[in-house]
């Protein structure tokens, strides 16, 4: 892509980049033929030309942004962490000084961009806490639920599922686009 700064993290289908889900299940799952296995550290140095982050912050032209690719057990697939403490764990590591302007999860929480076709939310209640009382962000970007696309606000904080892809897959849903400003404008 031609944009300067590119800021990604993983997600659930990115099964190369979740060393222990790789060679627990994910190598027999989905390259079980291949005749040499993908090599995970070897997968996440080809990421070249932007910023991965995995439990972490960056900085872009004044924009602190914090991300995380994990999300609650959602079938068997990479990043995938049970319920309650294991995935509350990983939302306690985003800071909680003011500084993140972007919070950047694969998963949503609660109640915003987590609504599956037949009405069941699928969103994590602790990533919403912390979302709400600690971190506090302008914007939560994140996907993971496609039939969730869309914008959503609490008031404090405008929360995006931006997933590219409909439930079946198509990447027809089109960019989001949000204004962020940094805390200190």
């Amino acid at each position: 892509l031609p944009h300067r700064h590119k800021v990604v993290i993983a997600g659930n289908h990115d099964v190369t980049m979740d060393p222990a889900y790789y060679e627990a299940r994910g190598r027999a799952r989905f390259h079980e033929r291949r005749a040499e296995p993908y090599v995970p550290e070897r997968a996440r140095r080809r990421l070249t030309n932007c910023t991965y982050l995995e439990d972490n912050a960056t900085t872009v032209m004044g924009i602190t942004i914090y991300g995380s690719p994990w999300q609650p057990e959602f079938y068997d697939w990479a990043f995938n962490l049970p319920r309650g403490s294991p995935c509350l764990q990983k939302w306690l590591l985003a800071p909680s000084d003011g500084s993140v302007d972007v919070l950047v999860t694969h998963g949503p929480p609660l109640g915003h961009g987590d609504a599956l076709g037949n009405g069941a939310r699928t969103g994590c209640t602790d990533l919403l806490h912390v979302v709400q009382e600690r971190v506090r962000p302008s914007v939560h970007v994140f996907g993971h639920i496609h039939e969730g696309y869309g914008i959503t606000t609490d008031g404090t904080t405008t929360f995006v599922n931006a997933s590219t892809c409909t439930l079946r897959y198509r990447p027809t849903n089109p960019p989001i686009v949000v204004d962020v400003f940094p805390r200190s404008a």
